[in-house]
């Protein structure tokens, strides 16, 4: 019997960041896996994020960067539950123990691109103190 090698999964730092990621990115993506028959592996790089008002702000504070100033109040407010008492209510099909599982999993997501957004928030302002401070350095030394 044939030996064929297991794929190797690579990560990319980019997409980890900004939370792109192709479908499969392997070595040897024309190998399938090998099954025994006895059960089905699931093959995941990791579960898909909920779409949340933080990774907007992120992804638009490139275009206009005071939106990242905005998604650095998330990390202070709180994420509370849409009332589920009136018909119609939020994802009124779940049980409660589910619906406190689908925010506390939004909550970890949101808080996680919240944080981007205030390390984005402070390189920028230190891009700006850096410019600034150049420009008047280079002014006084043209000077004297």
């Amino acid at each position: 019997m044939i030996a064929t090698p297991s794929p190797v999964y690579t990560t990319n730092a980019v997409d980890d960041f900004f939370g792109t990621r192709l479908p499969c990115t392997s070595r040897f993506s024309d190998v399938p896996p090998a099954y025994d028959g006895t059960e089905y592996v699931a093959y995941r790089m990791r579960g898909t994020e909920p779409a949340t008002l933080a990774m907007y702000l992120f992804k638009f504070g490139f275009l206009f960067p005071p939106f990242w100033l905005v998604g650095v109040f998330i990390l202070f407010s709180p994420l509370r539950a849409p009332n589920t008492i009136t018909p119609g209510a939020w994802l009124p099909e779940k049980t409660e123990t589910e619906r406190v599982l689908i925010l506390r999993r939004l909550r970890t997501v949101e808080l996680k691109w919240a944080r981007r957004c205030l390390y984005a928030l402070l390189a920028l302002i230190h891009i700006i103190i850096a410019v600034v401070v150049g420009v008047v350095l280079w002014h006084a030394l043209r000077r004297a």
